[in-house]
C-alpha cells in the first residue's frame, strides 16, 4: 500500500511540474535579451505589419524580423542574429534557401499596423 501511494504522489508531482522553455538562457527572449528588446522597441506606427520571428537555423536558434503585411509585401533583406545578437547570415526575401534552411518559424511579436 505504501509503495502504491508513493508511486501516486511521485505521478502527481511530475504532472504538477510547469514546463518552463527556455530559449537562449532565458525565459523570455523579447524581454531577456537587450539587442532583441531593442528591435522591438524601434517598431513605432507600424503603417505595415512586421514581425519578430524565432526560429532554428544550422541547429541554433535565431531570430529575424520580417514585414509580413501582404499590403505592403516587397522585396526584404532577412538578417538572422544569435542569442547574443550577432548577424549570421543574410537572405533575401525571395531566395527559397531561406525557406530550407530556416525551421521552427514561430512568430513572438507583432507590430500591427495602425490603419
Amino acid at each position: 500500500m505504501k509503495k502504491s501511494l508513493l508511486i501516486f504522489v511521485t505521478f502527481i508531482l511530475i504532472l504538477s511540474c510547469e514546463k518552463v522553455d527556455k530559449v537562449c538562457n532565458c525565459s523570455n527572449p523579447l524581454e531577456d535579451l537587450p539587442w532583441l528588446k531593442e528591435i522591438k522597441a524601434s517598431f513605432t506606427n507600424c503603417t505595415c505589419q512586421i514581425s519578430i520571428f524565432q526560429a532554428a537555423y544550422n541547429k541554433q536558434t535565431v531570430f529575424y524580423s520580417l514585414m509580413n503585411d501582404p499590403l505592403c509585401n516587397s522585396f526584404q533583406q532577412i538578417n538572422l542574429y544569435d542569442c547574443s545578437g550577432n548577424n549570421i547570415n543574410t537572405f533575401n526575401s525571395t531566395d527559397q534557401a531561406f525557406d530550407n534552411e530556416v525551421t521552427n518559424k514561430k512568430v513572438i511579436y507583432i507590430c500591427k499596423t495602425n490603419k
